[in-house]
């Protein structure tokens, strides 16, 4: 079964009930089709993406997003906001980032970086954090041994933005000591879906 990424790292994060909810809300998504439309973030990591393709000012980030419902307007501004400020002076070009799947215990977990980047002159593989609360370190963890474990052979620089604070979490050795426990919570979630 795929699970996307963000579901399977909320999935590693929870103890408790809340870890069976969140496998019976996996299991749920897992039989529907992905909707464009309820994708929150889409307009903003495809913006992104456009502005470097096409080695556009991040000033005109906003205009690359268009209108946007009432309801979406604070959320977009403040993530516009950040993104320009961790780019700020620095020299990036765009390289395409790699795509690989991570695959246990009968699950397959894309990894799929938003942002290749080279900044000053180093290639940076970026995943996008666009919440409002504050990542957790177990998360980014995660997150990026599970990068350097799909991409490692590739020689980028792993990273986690976190975007409305436009703050850069690179990948450290120390962050490997958890594939044990993502291997073991991929084993955990493999048992609850078939159980559930």
């Amino acid at each position: 079964m795929e699970v996307p990424l963000t579901s399977f790292v909320d999935f590693i994060i929870k103890t408790g009930r809340p870890k069976l909810t969140c496998a019976k809300k996996i299991k749920k998504d897992s039989a529907e089709e992905y909707d464009p439309m309820t994708d929150y973030y889409k307009r903003f990591r495809e913006a992104i993406q456009e502005m470097h393709k096409k080695d556009l000012p991040k000033k005109q980030l906003s205009s690359i997003i268009g209108h946007l419902p009432a309801s979406k307007r604070d959320n977009y501004q403040e993530m516009v906001g950040g993104y320009r400020k961790f780019l700020g002076s620095k020299d990036v070009k765009w390289f395409k980032p790699p795509r690989k799947d991570w695959q246990h215990s009968g699950l397959t977990i894309p990894i799929n970086p938003e942002l290749g980047l080279e900044i000053e002159g180093e290639k940076h593989v970026i995943k996008l954090y666009l919440k409002a609360e504050k990542p957790s370190k177990d998360r980014l963890a995660s997150i990026l041994a599970l990068m350097y474990t799909c991409f490692s052979t590739e020689g980028y620089l792993y990273a986690v933005l976190d975007v409305r604070n436009a703050r850069l979490y690179l990948f450290e050795d120390s962050m490997l000591e958890l594939m044990p426990l993502v291997e073991g919570e991929a084993d955990s979630l493999s048992f609850m879906l078939n159980k559930i």
